[in-house]
């Protein structure tokens, strides 16, 4: 059957984002996780936005034309300027060393957790998922689970590391992306969104900051975000199987921050 009628909207449709009551077009279908869970681009006030179906509701049908923004070669000299000023600021290492793989990840975290350096633009950049999602995320700050995961596996591939997206629900039942990091044969859960939050809940003070969210094995993440599969949001027919490596137990939360406070100064 093809995928496409597996969907309940079409590219074109105009649809209702139930949870912040806007409306806008859909741009492309992302993935294909099945009814209620299937990842739409959406374009809103010329914005475009990473959607789930179950958040979605038909405003009407209507066909647009998708062109592409003359600004794209800015866009992407803006893109790749923004990740590189992130890498040498946190100085993120290129390296096979697991422990600095580590370094790596946490530092990328606690960053993206505190950081509030960010440009308020507002303009359509074009129909590429990952211009829109990697500007918006790294310029614009916006900020979901879809966004967060995304720009930080991003950053971490220009360093050389293996990190996957994971689709996951919540134990509310909502859907959730966070990131699987490998790191000496393993995979430890990454998680960008509820590291700001805990961050923000705790006073938002940098200088009082400790990773909490960050190499976790499954048996402490997985009692509260169920994994469902990966998702590639550059490759839609790659396998979105879940590795089977994934580690059981955490790294020492007192080794992860000892390594963070002599790594990292976001100040610098």
């Amino acid at each position: 059957m093809d995928k496409i009628k597996q969907t309940e909207f079409n590219i074109g449709d105009e649809v209702l984002i139930i949870s912040s009551n806007m409306r806008g077009i859909v741009k492309s279908i992302v993935s294909y996780l099945g009814k209620g869970d299937n990842i739409y681009l959406v374009s809103v006030n010329n914005k475009d936005k990473m959607c789930i179906e179950s958040n979605l509701r038909l405003s009407k049908k209507k066909n647009v034309d998708l062109n592409v923004n003359i600004r794209d070669m800015g866009i992407n000299f803006q893109i790749e300027d923004r990740i590189r000023t992130i890498i040498d600021k946190i100085d993120l290492k290129l390296t096979d060393d697991p422990s600095v793989q580590l370094l790596n990840a946490c530092k990328l975290q606690a960053y993206l957790a505190m950081n509030d350096d960010y440009e308020d633009t507002d303009f359509k950049i074009g129909d590429s998922v990952t211009k829109n999602e990697l500007y918006h995320g790294l310029v614009n700050g916006d900020f979901d689970s879809i966004i967060n995961s995304y720009v930080f596996s991003e950053i971490l591939k220009k360093v050389g590391m293996n990190v996957l997206n994971v689709a996951t629900k919540s134990e509310d039942g909502q859907f959730y992306v966070s990131n699987l990091v490998l790191i000496d044969n393993e995979y430890y859960y990454f998680d960008v969104t509820l590291e700001a939050i805990v961050f923000q809940e705790n006073g938002a003070k940098e200088e009082d900051f400790v990773l909490y969210c960050g190499a976790l094995g499954k048996k402490s993440y997985e009692q509260f975000f169920k994994p469902l599969c990966l998702l590639d949001f550059n490759d839609k027919l790659s396998e979105n199987s879940l590795p089977n490596n994934i580690s059981r137990e955490d790294i020492d939360i007192d080794i992860v921050n000892k390594m963070l406070n002599i790594g990292i100064d976001v100040d610098e």
